[in-house]
């Protein structure tokens, strides 16, 4: 919901570093684009969250605004209040 990689179930190291730098650079793109539309890294992250979260697929996982994770079916998605 945030815009980062999450782990959803049991994860190993090799899987950490993957996510770790994955995440990394989406930031350095966040801060960026933060900047550039005059927004806060934060403001920014939460934006991307949304449109991702819509990008989602039937049978994949996301977070929910409580923190669970979900998995995307028909039903509508749990999105974060801030997203419009």
């Amino acid at each position: 919901m945030d815009g980062y990689l999450g782990i959803v179930r049991a994860s190993t190291p090799e899987l950490q570093r993957l996510v770790n730098d994955i995440n990394i650079k989406r930031r350095a793109v966040y801060a960026e684009r933060a900047q550039q539309s005059n927004a806060t890294l934060a403001e920014y992250s939460i934006s991307a969250g949304c449109q991702l979260v819509l990008k989602t697929f039937a049978g994949e996982k996301y977070q929910a605004p409580d923190g669970s994770w979900r998995t995307r079916t028909s039903a509508p998605l749990i999105r974060d209040p801030r997203c419009s």
